[in-house]
């Protein structure tokens, strides 16, 4: 059993641990036996959060997006010096080398974990750190990102949609149960998620666009459960004008900012549906919708099915749900197209 935090968990935190049993067969499975999860969870505003470990023997990853915190590694010749950790950081700490880190007493971290085993979570590992601008060297191999000379540990692979959405999955498939199967996808979602790290920080620096669409569809992602305005959306891309910001992302991805939230709820409700038990009722209450039947409602607007029959079998027609295309007035229950009208029951 992997040695993992016993934080005191708020309800909006997840901490999963795989049995014994299916470890062992996902360990002996050749789908799995490279690199699979042992352990994982989320962890927001993690107040009084701290771990140390002297010996670990699962390799760890850890995706601060919010607050800060901080880590401490422990290098060959056994000294480790402290560092910060910030909001996009993505922590690669290897199985066999002592660590340390906790949360920001004044803004602590939010976080997703994974812990990981098998033979290939060391090139995975290494995959990410050849692509970095700089490197550290622990060891023989390299284990370790370094954005500015002497920081160990830390990939600042930035916010994004990508990453928090595998974590996510992880947690949706851990809510249907301990099946073989659906453990097997997980294994290839720890896999994605570091190799996804490593294309990440092989792209340019520098945005091709003004608008920073990453923190936006970052923080769409975050809170999909949550109405977050135009505003802040806004904010999130660098716009002061909510105006401007609604013309330029659509010039730049063809629907509002709104409509691609919307979209991303249903995806998720998709996704929900095929991997879970989970009721109706409940995927609308984790999508922001108190009332089940409005959500239906949309549901069957967006993807021409009910949320039931999709279980069943899926889009009508093999039509996915971003070949949909849905107006701001279906999204807001019919406020003009671009407002800030409230959202739908939650």
């Amino acid at each position: 059993m992997p040695h993992t935090s016993n934080w005191p968990l708020p309800e909006s935190g997840d901490r999963v641990l795989l049995p014994h049993e299916l470890t062992s067969a996902l360990a002996a499975h050749d789908l799995s036996s490279g690199c699979y999860p042992r352990a994982f969870g989320y962890y927001p505003e993690a107040r009084g959060h701290r771990m140390a470990r002297a010996r670990p023997e699962d390799h760890l990853v850890i995706y601060c997006v919010a607050g800060a915190g901080w880590l401490m590694l422990e290098d060959e010749a056994g000294e480790s010096v402290q560092q910060p950790v910030a909001a996009g950081d993505l922590l690669l700490l290897p199985a066999g080398r002592a660590h340390t880190y906790g949360a920001d007493n004044r803004q602590p971290w939010s976080l997703y974990w994974v812990h990981l085993s098998g033979a290939q979570v060391p090139a995975l590992f290494a995959q990410v750190t050849e692509h970095a601008t700089g490197q550290a060297r622990i060891g023989a191999d390299t284990l370790a990102y370094v954005q500015e000379p002497g920081i160990q540990g830390s990939c600042r692979v930035g916010l994004h949609e990508r990453l928090v959405s595998d974590f996510r999955a992880l947690l949706a498939i851990a809510r249907g149960g301990y099946r073989l199967t659906a453990f097997l996808h997980a294994a290839d979602l720890c896999r994605g998620l570091l190799s996804y790290a490593a294309l990440l920080l092989e792209r340019p620096a520098a945005h091709q666009h003004t608008l920073d669409l990453a923190a936006v569809h970052h923080l769409m992602a975050a809170q999909l459960g949550q109405r977050p305005s135009l505003a802040e959306l806004a904010g999130a891309a660098g716009q002061t004008s909510t105006y401007q910001f609604i013309r330029r992302y659509r010039a730049l991805t063809g629907q509002t900012p709104m409509q691609a939230f919307l979209h991303r709820k249903i995806e998720r409700a998709c996704y929900l549906l095929e991997v879970s038990d989970l009721p109706v009722a409940e995927i609308a209450r984790q999508l922001g919708y108190d009332d089940p039947y409005y959500f239906s409602r949309l549901f069957r607007k967006i993807t021409r099915t009910s949320p039931a029959r999709y279980r069943q079998g899926g889009a009508v027609s093999g039509r996915t749900v971003s070949d949909r295309t849905v107006s701001d007035r279906t999204i807001s229950g019919g406020a003009p197209s671009g407002s800030e009208a409230p959202y739908p029951s939650r």
